[in-house]
């Protein structure tokens, strides 16, 4: 009977020390193997003298991890290093995390697999659990290896086992067959392990180093070297043997696991020759999911408008000259625009930088397509309201054809949802107008970088354009002048400014005009998640103007005032105690007591200090939830809105613009961009709310 491979298992952690169970990077704490061939020695100790350059150079790059995650279909992990989907395991990247006891060469990579980690005192990776097969990341590898799956690889430059100079941040290798997966003793903890062959052997691996031979020709192979397997006396499982210093169980519910002759194995292990010498041969079932480098410009036809603005459309392409992956930044295309060596016949090569663009052709979207109801808009909409959230005010008349709901926070401020309707949005430019002309016109929406996010080069999920006064968001985006507006942008700005003058009519304050506008547009699948629009510059009305899908906006308490606590635990010098938030009684009982001297102030935050232990971690409940529909205007008023609730918008189908004017301080803009504030509406542009 022949012996079976053994079922092991996959995922990407650490590599981890026997006696500390930590986890050691291997920059800072062992030198790296010298890679070796399939026909080298197996012993991996010697230290090789420093980075080569490499042979070619890579299908496809990118220098930040959005980019990559953007342009290939297989790989989509913004963080952690297994991307795998429907359970099955389509990309994988090594970079700094592979463990100690790791190797890479022209056609092997063997790896951690991560997971359950945290990092110590001296920044080293600390397995936490026993990882097992009921981790999606190793369940995941584990199915691609049975149904024969190949796995796009990535390396990324901080990856010290190659020892090569690797000409990109993040480089794409090849397809990757998961040939064994397994576990090692990792402190007190099992964590596992995999190895990955390249499946086509036939050529070259470009991360080779420099001028080295081709690879031996398949037929001059040799495919019955494997690596022993053997089965354990006490589980009678069947292990492969991974080390050259003796075979061990490499099951962790085994109790003989991870023992060489029932002792603990010595530290410095090296890999057995036949594993790493060993290879599949080549098996046509063996097909990836996915190409490697994806055509996505090919699959979309320009004249059909409604797939220019789905998900996939917004997603990145890989430059056809530099092999660059680029992210969708501007509304109408991708342009690559980096600097970089480039092959000697690309196009822009004499500039060493890539100037490829495709900018497409934007047919409109209709409003049929993005709105699901029988009619377009409605006669008058009908309104229900979920007791779980606000019920506002309701006025059918002073605003007529409009309805009128306006939400009271009391102390704080208010919002007013102008719900349109059939006659509002008919009407010669008005919203359905608007909606195919903001299509039309060459406005200049881009996607920026986020001022702050987990992971470097993130862009937003919206394009957008300023106009008018300069406003720094999320992001900051350079302003147009109004004078540069087409009059489409300054006829919705007219909705605007009527509509923030009716919301702020009776509230006892000065009615103060736009003189700043923000258009954002979101194709299928876009939204913009919570956040405020509470900046020293902006004065203390927000309107909206909503054109085209339907969108749920959301309004919540901030963590800091839900809980009188910021999110690093330090409490409020002068906690508000607002209506709804978390423990208010007790809150507000002990803040009374402080009012009246019953308690000091040391009393008063060693007890509100318990209090606020309670529930600490989890985000306010939405207490506001509206459906904007196309036309719809909302106005939020309130300094104290902005500082003390947050919003988000989810559109729900694929396209919708947003425009959303405020008043900018003047103090706070250079004299230099005063003028792009300076508008005059014309008598076609005054709104007059019909």
């Amino acid at each position: 009977m022949s012996p079976k491979k053994p079922a092991l298992v996959p995922s990407t952690i650490e590599i981890p020390s026997i006696k500390s169970g930590r986890i050691t990077r291997s920059r800072k704490k062992e030198p790296p193997g010298n890679p070796i061939s399939s026909t080298a020695s197996a012993d991996i100790s010697t230290p090789s003298p420093g980075p080569d350059s490499v042979d070619g150079d890579p299908p496809a790059w990118a220098e930040s991890r959005p980019e990559l995650c953007d342009s290939l279909p297989w790989f989509r992990a913004v963080q952690g290093g297994v991307y795998h989907n429907g359970n099955l395991c389509l990309g994988f990247l090594v970079d700094a995390d592979c463990g100690v006891r790791s190797f890479i060469d022209d056609e092997i990579v063997i790896t951690r697999v991560g997971g359950g980690c945290t990092k110590d005192a001296d920044g080293n990776l600390v397995l936490l659990k026993d990882q097992d097969n009921d981790s999606s990341a190793i369940s995941s590898l584990v199915n691609s290896m049975g149904l024969k799956v190949p796995v796009g690889m990535v390396i990324g430059d901080r990856n010290a086992l190659l020892r090569r100079k690797l000409p990109h941040r993040y480089n794409v290798m090849a397809y990757f067959r998961v040939t064994h997966i397994w576990y090692e003793r990792m402190g007190k903890k099992a964590g596992a392990k995999v190895r990955f062959e390249k499946v086509d052997l036939s050529d070259k691996s470009w991360w080779t180093v420099k001028d080295a031979p081709p690879p031996r020709p398949i037929h001059e192979r040799r495919f019955d070297v494997q690596a022993k397997s053997l089965q354990c006396s006490a589980c009678h499982q069947w292990s492969v043997q991974v080390y050259k210093q003796g075979w061990m169980c490499l099951h962790p519910s085994c109790k003989k696991f991870w023992s060489i002759h029932n002792s603990p194995p010595p530290l410095d292990l090296t890999f057995h020759a036949d594993f790493l010498r060993a290879r599949l041969p080549p098996d046509p079932e063996v097909q990836p999911h996915y190409s490697l480098v994806p055509d996505l410009l090919s699959t979309l036809t320009e004249d059909n408008g409604d797939a220019i603005s789905k998900r996939i459309a917004w997603k990145g392409i890989v430059c056809p000259w530099c092999s660059k992956c680029i992210s969708r930044r501007f509304w109408q295309g991708w342009r690559c625009s980096e600097k970089n060596n480039l092959p000697t016949l690309s196009p822009g090569n004499e500039s060493h930088r890539c100037r490829f663009e495709k900018m497409m052709r934007m047919q409109p979207v209709s409003l049929r397509s993005v709105i699901e109801d029988l009619e377009l808009s409605p006669i008058k909409r009908a309104l229900n309201f979920s007791p779980k959230f606000m019920t506002p005010e309701i006025d059918d008349r002073s605003l007529h054809p409009y309805r009128k709901l306006v939400y009271i926070i009391p102390g704080v401020g208010s919002i007013t949802h102008l719900v349109s309707c059939k006659s509002i949005n008919t009407r010669i430019g008005g919203p359905d107008d608007l909606f195919k002309q903001l299509q039309l016109a060459d406005l200049g929406l881009q996607r920026y970088p986020l001022q702050q996010s987990v992971v470097a080069g993130t862009l937003t999920a919206h394009f957008a354009v300023n106009y008018g006064m300069p406003y720094k968001y999320v992001v900051s985006v350079e302003s147009k002048g109004f004078d540069e507006a087409c009059s489409e942008i300054i006829r919705a700005l007219g909705r605007l400014t009527w509509a923030t003058s009716q919301a702020v009519k009776g509230t006892g304050d000065r009615f103060i005009p736009p003189n700043e506008l923000l258009l954002l547009g979101y194709l299928e699948g876009m939204k913009i998640g919570y956040h405020d629009d509470g900046e020293s510059s902006l004065g203390p009305t927000v309107a909206t103007l909503s054109l085209g899908a339907k969108s749920t906006m959301l309004v919540r308490m901030k963590h800091t005032y839900y809980h009188g606590v910021s999110k690093g635990k330090k409490l409020l010098l002068e906690d508000p105690i607002l209506p709804g938030c978390n423990q208010h009684d007790e809150r507000k009982a002990l803040k009374d007591q402080l009012a009246n001297g019953s308690l000091s102030q040391e009393k008063y935050d060693n007890l509100r200090t318990e209090v606020t232990k309670k529930s600490r971690g989890r985000e306010a409940p939405p207490c506001i939830k509206m459906e904007l529909n196309h036309g719809d205007l909302v106005v939020m008023h309130g300094e104290r809105l902005q500082k003390y609730y947050e919003h988000s918008v989810i559109p729900e189908k694929n396209l919708r613009f947003a425009l959303t004017a405020r008043y900018i301080k003047p103090d706070h803009v250079s004299p230099k961009e005063l003028r792009k504030g300076q508008f005059t509406l014309a008598a076609d542009q005054i709104y007059d709310g019909k």
